[in-house]
């Protein structure tokens, strides 16, 4: 089968998987007056002018998430998204400017619904095994708290960087993990968290769980720790989810400190919708290109389209 019949076979499937579960397959705009807010993802604002030839500014979208969920406060049912987004500042062969993401809903669920979903999703695309660039990993895939995780990797605890960052830094020089003496806990959390992706999904699909509030994005949290999870397969990140929480007053707090440190607008009209979003519901992110590019045994996701021929 030639590439593009096998990318047309995957999104058919997809979409199939989830239409048979209740999900509704739902289009939102791409340029939107307000920007996604994350500290680790930088949106591309584009200059518009309207029909008076008035200037403004608005933004390609790095993810679905506000508008699904304005469509979700107003429709109250399981909707999914298979569309291209947009981010600023990427480069190397798991990242691009533009790339195909699965973004969707579900109401009346956690987090563990949504890991569950997606190994069944995997066992529909894959089979019993997946094999990438000659390794080869069983298809059945394994939670493990980011804590187990980080002291089973790294042989960190990754508490005490949240208790006393200067008894994390003494774990890190016994460990001999490098990292200047200056930097603060959340920079010492991405960088030992980079260290730790290397080393998921090689034996089978891999769900780390539970992130420090920090960390969070908009996962629901109690005492301090996340109802968020990332998926690897051979050290490669494919999906992000959480738990998600409903307080529009702790929506704006936390957003609020990504739009100063970012210097970009909130939408206020995205943290008012919470207070007519489902109680509990949760909801994730997949990036399509390097699942594509697992399945099809790519070096590059550039290597799905045309500027890599």
């Amino acid at each position: 089968m030639d590439q593009l019949l096998a990318v047309e076979k995957f999104l058919d499937t997809l979409r199939g998987f989830y239409k048979r579960r209740g999900y509704t397959e739902v289009v939102t705009p791409h340029l939107l007056p307000y920007p996604n807010l994350d500290e680790n993802v930088f949106p591309i604002p584009c200059g518009v002018e309207d029909i008076s030839f008035q200037r403004r500014t608005f933004y390609l979208h790095t993810s679905p998430e506000y508008a699904m969920k304005k469509l979700l406060a107003r429709y109250r049912r399981d909707i999914f998204q298979i569309c291209h987004v947009f981010r600023n500042r990427e480069a190397g062969p798991l990242n691009d400017f533009e790339f195909l993401m699965l973004e969707y809903y579900k109401i009346g669920v956690d987090y563990n619904y949504l890991m569950d979903e997606i190994g069944i999703l995997l066992k529909e695309l894959f089979g019993e095994r997946i094999t990438y660039r000659g390794r080869e990993i069983k298809n059945e895939p394994l939670k493990v708290s980011l804590k187990e995780a980080y002291r089973t990797h790294l042989g960190l605890d990754l508490e005490l960087l949240l208790e006393d960052v200067n008894s994390f830094k003494k774990q890190l020089e016994e460990r001999v993990i490098h990292f200047d003496p200056r930097e603060d806990a959340e920079t010492l959390f991405w960088r030992t968290y980079v260290e730790l992706e290397k080393h998921l999904g090689w034996e089978r699909p891999t769900f780390v769980y539970g992130f420090p509030e920090r960390f969070g994005a908009l996962a629901r949290c109690q005492n301090g720790w996340c109802e968020r999870f990332e998926l690897y397969m051979f050290g490669i990140e494919l999906a992000n989810g959480y738990t998600e929480i409903k307080d529009p007053k702790e929506v704006e707090r936390r957003l609020l400190k990504v739009a100063k440190e970012l210097n970009l607008p909130l939408d206020e009209g995205f943290v008012e919708i919470h207070k007519e979003l489902p109680p509990l519901y949760a909801g994730v992110s997949l990036g399509l290109d390097r699942l594509m590019m697992i399945k099809l045994g790519l070096s590059s996701i550039r290597e799905l389209y045309f500027h890599s021929f």
